[in-house]
């Protein structure tokens, strides 16, 4: 198993479920009846085009339906008995020969059936190639409906990228100046741009809102109902929509880093994707269709020529084989299923790159998950800040209750403008409890060591200008050591981090300063302590997926921490093994490890339903891995699905778009993501229904082939009984399809909506 990128203009991805397979469309298209086109050097293209069109129409095809029905019935008009299917043929006959030709180049079902048609009228039953051109007609329209509907939530995510924007001058700060605004395409536009967005209209990049409010609706992006109220200095994602309030923005990402049109291009690969077992059954279907054409000659041949056999008959029951062996229900039993999946998993807020994420999700014998941001919550809150007192390697705090608050405060302002530059959880959690109101210090040569901290030169006013370093207590005092006058700080620093204060399992960061101008004696020194709380739907959901497998955690954290969290979640909460202390390259290794492991357990098994799998070439085994997306991303390209939180993670999220399999949008009802664990495993439920669902189409469609052709042979079946078992289990199979949507019913639901149904009970 290799490691592969994840490029959304490319599309590859990973060794053994991704990557494309595009000799025979995508899943965009998934009926298994092929529209085709009518070809331009056809004389009267023009005129034939409209025909086609015609067949089409609702209107067209009530009166053709209504006519046929009426041939049949013993009515005393006896030219109805005439023009019910000569409606058809004409209607629907004519169509289907030009698609047939412009199609000409491949054997497909079409074919079939426009021949099968043709050639029962020729032998004298138009009354059933009629109904054979009717029921394929109406099952192609039926086909063409359902997959619409499985494809709605796709093809909508790929409409919310508005193309113009509204443009106002340079450093506008006011609403007042919206009558200045000027038209553009919303791809010219650039970071420190100003726009206005109107109520009504969609936010066509992120931005942040310099004036106005408004109430904004992410339904259609996130599937959660409730409106969010945005003010000044709130960040909007694009793709929301302005519901009763004009924004001015400032434009924080370009079009084509904003998060709408990255998920636009994440939606896009989606459909282009065809799952390895969607290629197979077309392959199948292809060579399935020449076997027909030569087996039917066969039956309509071999008889009268080896046994004297009637001529009739014998083209009759060829014709029956004809019908009931195509493959069109085989062709429709996979790829509707793979559509209506990534549609619904949209319609939930989650996003897929592809059909082959489905088949890894259900097929994935093992689960790792992150521990901060997606056991517990993203943003560990603020526990108690230690002063340090330099030069002493107890640690203690100088006297002065006063004055020790004074300390306390300065350093959370200066931690602070360090932390602002950062995604990491812990750096959100200092920002969040520092002092409100107060500036923050000005940042310049800021440098992060992923996994380990940041630093940067600090200028306050009314203060000597200084170098810090906030993060793990040994990278701070490694920092500090290489600067001068930075030696005492850092003892003081290093002492303290592997002292008594972390012995409680919390998480610590470590701040230090000294001064630039290398002066000795003016270092200072801080701890951090965070509480990091669980995520409310955190025990169940793990106790529910350690129960079908291993399931395992991974963290650069602390081990007394990962350990604390473990006991946390409960005795139900089975962790196959706990691996802290992992750097981000440790973790990548981890991952690696633990994927190639399962996988290489699961290929060698020995139970048939990997057989079957393998068989139908689907991956078998492998690990799932859940992350929040800000530092574990090598680690989720690595696995053989990646599952992205990005509820916390905003800054990180064009990161997460790109660097995994899985996107679980933020709600902004929900900011502590409480409610993403539980679509996490809703998705993991969703594949594994989505698998069974297509096992049952395949059966069903082998099952009718087989049993319809066997009585073909074995009796004297009529022409229009094969043509209801052919094209009802089309149908049955296209139906089948969308029970995926039953899922929907466990989405997100507002909580004054409870609220209500509770008070009417009362």
């Amino acid at each position: 198993h290799e490691d592969h990128g994840h490029s959304l203009s490319s599309g590859h991805s990973h060794e053994e479920h991704h990557g494309h397979g595009h000799s025979h469309g995508d899943l965009g298209s998934c009926c298994g009846h092929a529209h085709g086109e009518v070809p331009e050097w056809l004389p009267g293209a023009p005129v034939w085009k409209r025909v086609v069109k015609l067949a089409r129409d609702k209107v067209a095809m009530t009166t053709v339906t209504l006519l046929f029905i009426a041939s049949v019935l013993p009515l005393r008009w006896q030219f109805l008995r005439i023009l019910g299917p000569a409606a058809v043929f004409v209607v629907f006959g004519i169509p289907a020969v030009i698609e047939t030709i412009g199609n000409a180049t491949r054997l497909d079902v079409h074919f079939l059936m426009t021949a099968a048609a043709f050639a029962s009228a020729i032998i004298g039953h138009a009354h059933e190639g009629a109904l054979l051109l009717l029921l394929f007609a109406l099952s192609e329209a039926l086909e063409e409906r359902l997959s619409l509907r499985a494809r709605a939530s796709l093809d909508a995510l790929g409409r919310l990228s508005p193309e113009v924007a509204h443009r106002l001058p340079p450093g506008s700060e006011s609403l007042g100046v919206a009558e200045e605004s000027v038209d553009v395409a919303a791809k010219e536009l650039r970071t420190g741009d100003r726009i206005l967005v109107r109520a009504g209209e969609v936010v066509p990049v992120d931005g942040e809102v310099l004036d106005g409010a408004s109430q904004v609706g992410l339904e259609h992006l996130t599937g959660e109902p409730l409106p969010q109220s945005v003010v000044r200095g709130d960040a909007v994602m694009s793709g929301a929509l302005s519901i009763d309030g004009a924004l001015l923005l400032e434009v924080r990402r370009p079009a084509h880093e904003s998060t709408i049109q990255r998920i636009s291009r994440l939606t896009s690969s989606a459909k282009a994707t065809r799952p390895r077992l969607v290629t197979l059954l077309d392959g199948v279907a292809e060579r399935w269709s020449y076997a027909v054409v030569a087996s039917t000659a066969l039956i309509a041949v071999a008889p009268p020529l080896l046994w004297q056999a009637p001529v009739g008959p014998s083209l009759y029951r060829a014709l029956v084989w004809l019908i009931t062996a195509s493959p069109c229900a085989l062709i429709l039993a996979a790829p509707m299923v793979y559509v209506s999946g990534l549609s619904v998993a949209a319609s939930n807020g989650v996003l897929l790159k592809g059909g082959r994420t489905l088949d890894a999700l259900a097929t994935a014998t093992g689960v790792a998950f992150d521990k901060t941001g997606t056991i517990t919550t993203g943003a560990p809150s603020l526990e108690r800040v230690e002063v340090l007192s330099v030069g002493s390697a107890e640690g203690q705090e100088p006297e002065g209750k006063e004055h020790h608050e004074a300390l306390r405060q300065r350093g959370l302002r200066l931690a602070s403008a360090l932390a602002r530059l950062s995604v990491h959880p812990v750096s959100r959690g200092l920002v969040a409890a520092a002092p409100a109101g107060e500036r923050a210090a000005e940042v310049a040569d800021f440098e992060m060591v992923t996994g380990a901290g940041v630093s940067g030169s600090l200028a306050s006013a009314g203060e000597p200008a200084m170098r810090a370093a906030l993060g793990r207590p040994e990278f701070v005092a490694s920092h500090l050591e290489k600067l001068p006058g930075g030696a005492a700080t850092a003892e003081t620093v290093r002492a303290a981090g592997a002292g008594g204060s972390q012995a409680d399992g919390r998480a610590v960061a470590a701040f230090a300063t000294c001064l630039a101008d290398g002066s000795v004696g003016g270092g200072q020194a801080w701890l951090f302590h965070f509480e990091h709380r669980l995520k409310a739907s955190a025990p169940e959901m793990l106790a529910e997926v350690s129960r079908g497998g291993p399931i395992y955690m991974l963290t650069g954290d602390r081990r007394a921490n990962a350990t604390r969290v473990a006991e946390q979640l409960g005795a139900d909460v089975a962790f196959t093994a706990i691996h802290a202390d992992l750097r981000p390259e440790e973790k990548l290794a981890r991952v690696r490890e633990l994927d190639g492991s399962l996988r290489e357990e699961a290929t060698h098994s020995a139970s048939l339903r990997a057989g079957v799998l393998k068989a139908l070439g689907v991956s078998v085994g492998g690990l799932i891995m859940v992350g929040d997306g800000v530092n574990d991303a090598p680690a989720l390209a690595a696995a053989t699905t990646g599952i992205s939180l990005a509820a916390q993670a905003e800054g990180a999220l064009p990161t997460t778009v790109e660097g995994s399999d899985v996107l679980v949008l933020p709600r902004a009802g929900d900011p502590a993501g409480d409610g993403d664990l539980r679509r996490v495993n809703w998705l993991l439920g969703l594949a594994r229904k989505a698998r069974r669902i297509v096992v049952q189409n395949i059966a069903l469609a082998v099952a009718s082939i087989g049993g319809a052709s066997a009585m073909v042979l074995c009796t004297s079946m009529p022409l229009w009984l094969g043509v209801l078992l052919h094209e009802g289990t089309t149908m049955l199979v296209g139906l089948n399809s969308l029970r995926l949507f039953s899922e929907l019913r466990l989405q997100w639901r507002a909580p004054f909506r409870r609220q209500r149904r509770e008070r009417s009970r009362s």
